[in-house]
Parts: C-alpha cells; structure tokens; sequence
C-alpha cells in the first residue's frame, strides 16, 4: 500500500507509533479502565494504514519539503565564522574606543570612560 506505515521515514513511524501509544492509554485511562487496550490499539493502527494511504500525496509534499529546507540549511558553525562576524565585531570595538574617547575628552574618569566603552560593545 503506497501510503502505508511502511513508506513513513522511520523516525516518523516512531513518532506516530509513540503519539498512537499514548492517545490509547489515555482513552484507557478515561474510561476507568473498562476499554480494553490492546484491541483498542489495533484497531487504531489499523485505522492509521487507511489515514496514511488516503494522505500519501499530502505526506510526500511534506517530505519534500522537509528534505528541501534541510539541504538549503548551512550548520550554526559556518554561519559563525570569523568571516560572517567580522564586519560586525569590527563595528562593536570602533563604537566602544569611540565612546571610550569620547568620556575621557569630556573629563570622566577612566573607569566611568572604560564602562561607557563596555557597554557600547
């Protein structure tokens, strides 16, 4: 069947097996224990094979997707580089020796000039 459990990438199966799981205990744990949850849960599952076949087209945009953004993504390290961040923390020490400057020609301490310096970083 094309858009059976079979077809879920296996981290999906387990996420829908886990979240099927639950919503049974649950219902279980509402009833007071009167449902039985074994065949609750296979009914369920098999409930969720006739679901995933009826939105299989739904389900492939949805990988495609998902594979598209992940193969655009760059890792947190090279958006991090000294390359991506040295406009700006150049920007960030010029703004700190000028307020720095600043202080110390209007007549402040040099610990007040170097907090203002700080700060402007």
């Amino acid at each position: 069947m094309p858009g059976s459990l079979a077809v879920l990438r296996e981290s999906h199966r387990t996420e829908v097996e886990r979240l099927l799981s639950r919503a049974v205990e649950e219902e279980v744990r509402r009833s007071g224990g009167r449902t039985d949850g074994g065949v609750l849960l296979g009914r369920a599952r098999g409930a969720l094979d006739e679901m995933a076949a009826a939105a299989a087209e739904e389900y492939g945009a949805y990988v495609r997707a998902l594979d598209e953004s992940s193969a655009g993504s760059r890792p947190l390290s090279s958006r991090l580089s000294r390359g991506q961040l040295g406009t700006p923390a150049l920007a960030a020490t010029v703004a700190a020796a000028a307020a720095f400057g600043a202080d110390l020609t209007y007549g402040t301490s040099a610990g007040t000039a170097l907090g203002a310096g700080v700060t402007a970083a």
